[in-house]
């Protein structure tokens, strides 16, 4: 069983079997090399048009990439043909383990769509970490965006800045050599694109991106070869502290090297940030203070643009991306802690991950589909006697996302098993 098979990895599988090489294919393609890397690291969807041009180049049938596009449910193509704005979020929709649901979430969120305008989504942890950094009225300050660019691009992540920013009066400046380490981090874990970055203008007053804002993405963009990016702009409702709320003016590019831009319809996801909850789990980045966004009130943020609602999280082919790499890593850490390969089974009601005790022994952990994949159940497995045992193990305790829990589960069940052994 192929545990970690994705479109993307199966399209550079594809490429790398013709030996062509992944410049010499973006260009015959008509996409930038960053575009397909992209695609092959399952940052982004390619269109059906774009996935036929693969197909013909790499001389293998389209039906050949069915598997990764389940049909879309009757009731969300219905709902598409009646609402253009989301007809990129198509691919989106059909991973979504409840896509009647979604689509009756996503409905009720265009009531104040505008026709033709791009979309952007948001999760509410996100908007309130930013909100909580950006709350002094005499510090500039700002972060950076990371997300999955994709039909519906994904804000999972928006950080706050190095130890080496520079905060002042009117005026604030990043820590390159902290957002390079951040960024190839959140890429190399989780697949996380930069998007650009976030800063306020409180002093300045300025709503829109400065001509200084618009110079940087565009050298950043030319420098990684990004066909988009995004930005947010955050200012004060009021000079009144009793009164002031932040606004946040997000704005996308997509014409560079022209440094236009333009205002997109934000979409806002309900709840904590998956990449956020796992950060947390693993106790990673300390210096971003991750549980401190509860603090600040999703109700003491604004929008310039009404918004296009709030809509259920954790839904959607990036998610299922985001789930496949935790697999893959308590696969990897699994294995390191027993010296051989487990073995991974997909169920109706999620996984589970068979891990190796002794030669004939094993412990199967049983994990909830939905995330954040709580820990079901414990069983010891005797393959050559064809028995199991129910583990007494408080399985409150686990969840994929909180794998160091997974490990000492794994260490306290062989100790016991074991010790009765011997």
């Amino acid at each position: 069983m192929n545990s970690g098979k994705t479109l993307g990895k199966r399209l550079k599988q594809e490429r790398e079997r013709t030996g062509v090489s992944l410049r010499k294919q973006a260009e015959s393609l008509g996409i930038s090399p960053a575009y397909l890397v992209d695609i092959e690291k399952d940052r982004r969807l390619p269109t059906e048009e774009l996935l036929q041009k693969i197909a013909d180049l790499l001389d293998v049938p389209v039906s050949a990439f069915d598997e990764f596009f389940p049909e879309t449910p009757k009731a969300v193509r219905d709902w598409l043909e009646g609402n253009p704005l989301f007809a990129r979020i198509a691919r989106f929709l059909r991973k979504a383990p409840n896509p009647e649901e979604v689509v009756e979430n996503l409905e009720k969120a265009s009531a104040q769509a505008r026709p033709h305008r791009f979309a952007l989504a948001i999760y509410e942890s996100e908007l309130q970490a930013i909100g909580l950094d950006s709350r002094s009225w005499s510090t500039e300050t700002g972060g950076d965006l990371f997300g999955v660019w994709g039909d519906l691009p994904i804000v999972y992540f928006a950080s706050r800045a190095g130890p080496n920013a520079k905060r002042e009066h009117a005026h604030f400046r990043l820590d390159i050599d902290y957002l390079i380490k951040l960024s190839g981090q959140l890429d190399r874990d989780w697949g996380l694109r930069y998007f650009g970055d976030w800063h306020s203008h409180h002093r300045l007053g300025l709503q829109t991106p400065s001509a200084g804002d618009q110079r940087r993405l565009v050298s950043v963009a030319a420098k990684n070869s990004f066909a988009e990016m995004a930005e947010f702009i955050v200012t004060f409702g009021s000079t009144r502290h009793s009164a002031r709320q932040v606004v946040i003016n997000p704005y996308v590019y997509q014409d560079f090297p022209s440094p236009n831009f333009k205002e997109p319809a934000l979409m806002i996801i309900e709840g904590i940030s998956p990449i956020r909850s796992a950060l947390i789990a693993a106790s990673s980045l300390p210096e971003q203070d991750l549980t401190t966004f509860s603090s600040f009130s999703i109700q003491d943020i604004s929008f310039p643009s009404e918004p296009l609602g709030r809509v259920s999280g954790l839904v959607g082919a990036s998610t299922v991306q985001i789930s496949e790499r935790l697999l893959s890593k308590a696969m990897l850490e699994l294995g390191t802690m027993c010296g051989q390969e487990p073995e991974l089974f997909r169920e109706a009601f999620g996984f589970v991950v068979v891990v190796p005790l002794t030669d004939k022994e094993n412990i199967a952990f049983a994990l909830d589909k939905n995330w954040p994949h709580p820990l079901l159940q414990v069983d010891w497995i005797d393959r050559a006697r064809g028995q199991t045992e129910d583990m007494a193990v408080d399985v409150r305790r686990g969840s994929l996302v909180d794998l160091e829990q997974l490990k000492e589960i794994y260490s306290e069940v062989k100790r016991s098993k074991l010790s009765s052994i011997t």
